[in-house]
């Protein structure tokens, strides 16, 4: 599948949560839904991601947000544990070499571009102490985060790591 756009509707999935059971996207209808896609737990910068995502959320309390990485399931309920997350946390289930949940939504791998928005972003998650877990996803896995609005359509896509402006007014 390609790149998803605005308008376009969002697939239909449905997955196993790590701490909320079953998620099937069509049951947030009638919602804006921030979809969030990143690596995982072991990687420096989606530990610093998810930092950031955690206080959005805090200032954000009526958004409906879904996060999806490549951790094992295990080592993400053990990531999660005591920091009080109120949204499902989607291990995608990996199918040969890929994730089939992130080709869905046509979320591939990084090119030079994000390279070094990558090693920047790095060096900051350094800084704020996060450092390198095990390493249990694709090393050059893209992120992406999407606006889903009511009626189940991309309303913002975006393709790299992390930018939560892009949904201010989200969730208020």
């Amino acid at each position: 599948m390609g790149l998803l756009k605005q308008g376009d509707a969002a697939p239909d999935f449905t997955a196993e949560s790590v701490n909320m059971g079953t998620v099937n996207l069509r049951d947030y209808r009638g919602g804006d839904v921030l979809l969030i896609f990143s690596r995982y737990f072991g990687c420096p910068i989606c530990q610093f991601e998810f930092d950031e995502l955690l206080q959005y959320k805090k200032a954000h309390p009526g958004l409906m947000l879904i996060y999806v990485n490549q951790s094992l399931p295990a080592s993400a309920r053990a990531y999660i544990e005591g920091r009080g997350v109120d949204f499902p946390v989607v291990t995608a289930e990996k199918k040969g070499d890929t994730y089939p949940l992130y080709v869905l939504f046509g979320v591939g791998r990084f090119g030079p571009r994000l390279a070094i928005e990558v090693l920047l972003k790095g060096r900051r998650a350094r800084a704020a102490g996060k450092s390198h877990g095990p390493y249990e996803g694709i090393e050059t896995q893209c992120p992406a985060q999407f606006h889903i609005d009511a009626e189940g359509k991309i309303s913002s896509a975006h393709y790299g790591l992390l930018d939560l402006n892009k949904f201010n007014g989200l969730g208020k």
